[in-house]
């Protein structure tokens, strides 16, 4: 996945499985981007496991704070902004 500037993680080898509704790839993080996975920990990440880990919990947090919210006016307005993803 290239593109013109330099990206913190870079995705390779993508494969959706029909059957499972799935979507595999392998990232790819350099030193700077392993460097600042390291600064988000609570606790200090020693092994590529951990490191790898908090790669994964730090993906999952950015879908989950992405995700469409309602959003309302006032304390009784209409809400707004509500794309249906279901």
């Amino acid at each position: 996945m290239n593109s013109p500037t330099k990206s913190l993680v870079e995705g390779y080898d993508v494969e959706y499985n029909r059957r499972s509704k799935s979507l595999k790839m392998t990232l790819l993080l350099d030193e700077e981007s392993i460097r600042l996975v390291l600064q988000t920990g609570t606790t200090p990440l020693t092994t590529k496991e951990e490191v790898a880990g908090q790669v994964l919990e730090l993906l999952e947090r950015s879908i989950h704070l992405n995700l469409p919210r309602k959003v309302q006016q006032g304390p009784h307005g209409p809400v707004w902004n509500i794309p249906d993803v279901g």
